[in-house]
Protein backbone atom coordinates (compact mmCIF):
# COMPACT_ATOMS: atom_id res chain seq x y z
CA UNK A 1 0.00 0.00 0.00
CA UNK A 2 1.23 3.22 -1.29
CA UNK A 3 -1.25 5.73 -1.21
CA UNK A 4 -2.01 8.03 1.69
CA UNK A 5 -5.64 7.40 1.75
CA UNK A 6 -4.58 3.30 1.72
CA UNK A 7 -2.47 3.59 4.52
CA UNK A 8 -4.45 5.87 6.62
CA UNK A 9 -7.41 3.75 6.29
CA UNK A 10 -5.68 0.66 6.94
CA UNK A 11 -4.07 2.35 10.42
CA UNK A 12 -7.38 3.35 11.44
CA UNK A 13 -8.66 0.09 10.63
CA UNK A 14 -5.86 -1.88 12.61
CA UNK A 15 -6.27 0.49 15.55
CA UNK A 16 -9.92 0.20 15.79
CA UNK A 17 -9.73 -3.87 15.71
CA UNK A 18 -7.33 -3.55 18.58
CA UNK A 19 -5.85 -7.38 17.94
CA UNK A 20 -9.08 -8.84 16.46
CA UNK A 21 -9.78 -11.06 13.27
CA UNK A 22 -11.14 -7.26 12.36
CA UNK A 23 -13.70 -4.44 14.15
CA UNK A 24 -17.27 -3.99 14.03
CA UNK A 25 -19.04 -2.27 11.21
CA UNK A 26 -20.67 -0.15 14.00
CA UNK A 27 -17.26 0.89 15.81
CA UNK A 28 -16.10 2.35 11.84
CA UNK A 29 -16.81 6.40 13.02
CA UNK A 30 -16.77 8.96 9.98
CA UNK A 31 -15.28 11.20 12.35
CA UNK A 32 -11.91 9.24 12.75
CA UNK A 33 -11.73 8.99 8.70
CA UNK A 34 -13.01 12.41 7.58
CA UNK A 35 -9.99 13.18 5.34
CA UNK A 36 -10.60 10.26 2.96
CA UNK A 37 -13.80 9.78 3.42
CA UNK A 38 -14.61 10.64 -0.60
CA UNK A 39 -12.28 7.89 -1.38
CA UNK A 40 -13.60 5.43 1.13
CA UNK A 41 -16.50 2.50 0.51
CA UNK A 42 -18.80 0.03 2.38
CA UNK A 43 -19.60 -3.38 0.87
CA UNK A 44 -21.38 -6.52 2.03
CA UNK A 45 -20.57 -9.70 0.41
CA UNK A 46 -21.02 -13.37 -0.68
CA UNK A 47 -24.30 -14.97 -1.89
CA UNK A 48 -25.79 -14.78 -5.31
CA UNK A 49 -26.09 -10.38 -5.44
CA UNK A 50 -21.76 -10.58 -5.19
CA UNK A 51 -19.93 -7.34 -3.17
CA UNK A 52 -22.73 -4.89 -3.08
CA UNK A 53 -21.70 -1.43 -2.38
CA UNK A 54 -23.28 0.40 1.05
CA UNK A 55 -21.87 3.35 0.65
CA UNK A 56 -19.43 5.08 -1.53
CA UNK A 57 -17.33 7.88 -1.30
CA UNK A 58 -17.92 10.81 -3.22
CA UNK A 59 -14.83 11.08 -5.18
CA UNK A 60 -15.35 7.45 -6.47
CA UNK A 61 -18.44 8.19 -7.73
CA UNK A 62 -17.39 10.99 -9.86
CA UNK A 63 -14.67 9.10 -10.96
CA UNK A 64 -16.40 6.72 -12.35
CA UNK A 65 -19.77 8.33 -13.53
CA UNK A 66 -22.32 7.15 -11.74
CA UNK A 67 -23.75 6.33 -8.18
CA UNK A 68 -22.21 2.76 -7.02
CA UNK A 69 -24.58 2.50 -4.08
CA UNK A 70 -26.03 -0.40 -4.81
CA UNK A 71 -23.82 -1.85 -7.74
CA UNK A 72 -21.68 -5.00 -7.16
CA UNK A 73 -18.27 -4.27 -6.67
CA UNK A 74 -17.44 -6.97 -9.00
CA UNK A 75 -19.27 -5.21 -12.32
CA UNK A 76 -15.98 -2.77 -12.58
CA UNK A 77 -13.72 -5.43 -14.24
CA UNK A 78 -14.58 -7.94 -17.35
CA UNK A 79 -14.37 -11.45 -16.93
CA UNK A 80 -10.79 -12.43 -16.28
CA UNK A 81 -10.13 -9.73 -14.01
CA UNK A 82 -13.21 -10.26 -12.10
CA UNK A 83 -12.39 -13.65 -11.06
CA UNK A 84 -8.99 -12.69 -9.77
CA UNK A 85 -11.30 -10.00 -7.98
CA UNK A 86 -13.28 -12.95 -6.60
CA UNK A 87 -10.72 -14.56 -5.69
CA UNK A 88 -9.42 -11.87 -3.34
CA UNK A 89 -12.59 -10.87 -1.66
CA UNK A 90 -13.13 -13.94 -0.71
CA UNK A 91 -10.16 -14.49 0.81
CA UNK A 92 -10.70 -11.19 2.40
CA UNK A 93 -14.37 -12.77 3.48
CA UNK A 94 -13.45 -16.10 4.63
CA UNK A 95 -9.96 -15.50 6.47
CA UNK A 96 -9.97 -11.95 7.51
CA UNK A 97 -6.83 -10.72 5.26
CA UNK A 98 -6.29 -7.51 3.81
CA UNK A 99 -6.37 -7.25 0.39
CA UNK A 100 -5.04 -4.34 -1.52
CA UNK A 101 -3.65 -3.59 -5.41
CA UNK A 102 -3.48 -1.15 -8.01
CA UNK A 103 -5.94 -1.06 -11.70
CA UNK A 104 -5.92 1.02 -14.25
CA UNK A 105 -8.79 2.40 -15.58
CA UNK A 106 -10.23 3.71 -19.23
CA UNK A 107 -12.15 6.81 -19.84
CA UNK A 108 -14.50 6.95 -22.68
CA UNK A 109 -11.65 8.71 -25.28
CA UNK A 110 -9.40 5.84 -23.73
CA UNK A 111 -7.28 8.27 -21.30
CA UNK A 112 -5.82 6.12 -18.87
CA UNK A 113 -5.88 6.81 -14.97
CA UNK A 114 -3.93 4.13 -12.45
CA UNK A 115 -5.55 3.23 -9.08
CA UNK A 116 -4.71 1.62 -5.87
CA UNK A 117 -7.49 -0.06 -3.91
CA UNK A 118 -7.38 -1.52 -0.15
CA UNK A 119 -10.03 -4.01 1.24
CA UNK A 120 -10.76 -4.37 4.78
CA UNK A 121 -12.38 -6.85 6.87
CA UNK A 122 -15.56 -5.63 8.76
CA UNK A 123 -17.96 -7.91 10.97
CA UNK A 124 -21.70 -6.37 10.87
CA UNK A 125 -23.80 -8.99 12.26
CA UNK A 126 -23.04 -12.36 13.94
CA UNK A 127 -19.23 -13.17 14.57
CA UNK A 128 -17.84 -13.71 10.48
CA UNK A 129 -16.64 -11.10 8.09
CA UNK A 130 -19.64 -10.08 6.16
CA UNK A 131 -18.98 -6.42 5.40
CA UNK A 132 -15.90 -4.58 3.88
CA UNK A 133 -14.28 -1.16 4.26
CA UNK A 134 -12.21 0.05 1.35
CA UNK A 135 -10.84 2.69 -0.69
CA UNK A 136 -10.08 3.38 -4.14
CA UNK A 137 -7.48 6.00 -4.89
CA UNK A 138 -6.33 7.42 -7.75
CA UNK A 139 -2.51 7.52 -8.15
CA UNK A 140 -1.10 10.45 -9.61
CA UNK A 141 -4.73 11.94 -10.62
CA UNK A 142 -5.00 13.42 -14.26
CA UNK A 143 -6.34 16.62 -15.22
CA UNK A 144 -9.46 14.99 -16.77
CA UNK A 145 -10.26 12.33 -13.96
CA UNK A 146 -13.61 13.01 -12.81
CA UNK A 147 -14.40 14.97 -16.29
CA UNK A 148 -14.77 11.51 -18.06
CA UNK A 149 -16.39 8.61 -17.00
CA UNK A 150 -14.39 5.59 -16.53
CA UNK A 151 -15.80 2.86 -18.40
CA UNK A 152 -12.82 -0.23 -18.03
CA UNK A 153 -10.73 -1.24 -15.38
CA UNK A 154 -7.55 -3.58 -16.01
CA UNK A 155 -6.11 -5.08 -13.19
CA UNK A 156 -2.04 -4.85 -12.65
CA UNK A 157 -1.45 -6.12 -9.33
CA UNK A 158 -3.34 -7.82 -6.51
CA UNK A 159 -1.77 -8.75 -2.68
CA UNK A 160 -2.87 -10.05 0.59
CA UNK A 161 -1.86 -9.38 3.80
CA UNK A 162 -2.74 -10.85 7.30
CA UNK A 163 -2.24 -7.54 9.96
CA UNK A 164 -1.28 -10.88 12.65
CA UNK A 165 1.35 -12.76 10.03
CA UNK A 166 0.86 -15.78 7.89
CA UNK A 167 -2.40 -17.93 8.81
CA UNK A 168 -1.16 -21.23 10.08
CA UNK A 169 -2.51 -23.54 7.60
CA UNK A 170 -0.11 -21.63 5.16
CA UNK A 171 3.30 -22.50 5.06
CA UNK A 172 6.08 -20.29 6.68
CA UNK A 173 8.18 -17.62 4.63
CA UNK A 174 5.35 -14.68 3.68
CA UNK A 175 5.25 -16.55 -0.29
CA UNK A 176 6.97 -15.06 -3.45
CA UNK A 177 6.12 -12.75 -5.70
CA UNK A 178 5.35 -13.62 -8.73
CA UNK A 179 4.90 -11.59 -12.03
CA UNK A 180 2.54 -12.60 -15.29
CA UNK A 181 3.07 -10.33 -17.82
CA UNK A 182 2.01 -6.73 -16.49
CA UNK A 183 0.66 -8.74 -13.60
CA UNK A 184 1.90 -9.66 -10.05
CA UNK A 185 0.58 -12.40 -7.56
CA UNK A 186 1.99 -13.64 -4.42
CA UNK A 187 2.55 -17.26 -4.32
CA UNK A 188 2.11 -19.11 -1.14
CA UNK A 189 3.59 -22.60 -0.56
CA UNK A 190 1.28 -25.03 1.35
CA UNK A 191 -1.06 -28.22 0.89
CA UNK A 192 -1.75 -31.67 2.12
CA UNK A 193 1.71 -33.09 4.46
CA UNK A 194 1.85 -36.89 4.22
CA UNK A 195 0.89 -38.62 7.64
CA UNK A 196 3.33 -38.78 10.12
CA UNK A 197 5.40 -35.06 8.94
Amino acid sequence: MQQATSRQLYAYWDRVRNGRVAPRRFEIEPSGIAGVLPETFIAEGGGRLGYRFRLAGTRICEQFGRELRGADLLSLWDKADRDAVSSLLHTVFSDAAVGYGRFHAYSCANRQASFEFVLLPLIHTGEIVNRILGAITAIEPPFWLGAEPLLRQEIVELNLHWPDGVPAFMAQGGGEVVSIGARRFRVLEGGLSEAGE
